[in-house]
């Protein structure tokens, strides 16, 4: 379990605070809302998926900092379940923002189905509506607070002031917010790499602890892909070629390092799954005999 860091001290409670959590993190939510005094509206109500309220986000009332509800999110944060939403509005007007955000349009048109309540996708939308001083993604929404587990921190977004209140309607994605979210699908893939490399190779991420582990996994994905590996595969498989050699240097076996720095008529697929070849006919134990 990666152990988040306390809530920042200057967060807004003289405002409304909610707590938007996402059905599909956190399995059981609705069953856990009745436990809770706080009044919660289910997203999924009284629209098309409707069906599916196990999976729906909810938006949760809060009574303040010290709210025992708001004690169950920062215990469960390191898996960011969800976010903290501080607005002047009411929960009707929150809600029906936050519904007209579930479905956007791609820019070809279709239609796109949107995860209102993950904080790495509020986190990467909402940084683009503060650079262009826009209250897009903010709505009645004046501030969040959304926890980040490959960093270890949390991350705050506020609506710009000179930001015009943005009426609920189906926002259709531009090319700048499309880039964003693809920003998203890479840290999803960093958090499964990481899962990948405590599971496989134990003692390469045995020196990391936490938010540590998932930090290395991205750079180690990173580096795989300014190497011109840039499928999910191929960053899988560089990386297994790491944790086969346990530490030893990519340079010390030419043939690998030839592989994985040097173009060739091969595939980068082709060259990087031959370099995970041979690392693995090459592991070794401390002892010095094959695995």
């Amino acid at each position: 379990m990666i152990e988040m860091p306390a809530l920042p001290h200057n967060l807004p409670w003289h405002r409304g605070a909610w707590l938007l959590l996402d059905g599909v993190r956190l399995p059981g939510l609705a069953k856990q809302l009745h436990l809770w005094p706080n009044a919660a509206e289910c997203l999924f109500v009284s629209t098309r998926w409707r069906e599916l309220l196990d999976l729906s986000p909810y938006l949760i009332s809060l009574t303040g900092p010290n709210d025992p509800v708001l004690a169950y999110f920062q215990t469960n944060a390191w898996l960011e379940p969800g976010y903290l939403l501080f607005s002047r509005a009411d929960t009707h007007t929150l809600t029906t923002w936050l519904r007209s955000l579930i479905v956007v349009q791609h820019p070809s048109g279709d239609e796109v189905m949107m995860r209102v309540a993950e904080p790495a996708v509020a986190h990467q939308l909402m940084t683009v509506s503060e650079q262009a001083s826009s209250g897009r993604w903010f709505g009645p929404v004046e501030q969040v607070c959304l926890p980040d587990a490959i960093q270890g921190t949390w991350q705050e977004h506020r609506r710009p002031a000179s930001a015009v209140t943005v009426e609920p309607s189906t926002l259709r994605l531009t090319d700048q917010e499309l880039t964003a979210l693809g920003e998203v699908e890479f840290r999803q893939f960093v958090v499964r790499l990481t899962q990948h490399l405590t599971t496989y190779f134990p003692d390469m991420m045995a020196p990391f602890s936490g938010a540590e582990r998932r930090r290395r996994a991205q750079q180690i994905a990173q580096i795989a892909y300014d190497k011109g590996f840039h499928s999910a595969q191929q960053i899988m498989l560089y990386a297994n070629v790491l944790g086969y050699l346990a530490g030893q240097s990519i340079e010390s076996h030419p043939d690998i390092d030839q592989l994985l720095n040097q173009p060739s008529a091969l595939l980068p697929l082709q060259r990087v799954l031959r370099a995970a070849e041979l690392a693995e006919s090459r592991q070794v134990t401390v002892q010095g005999h094959p695995q």
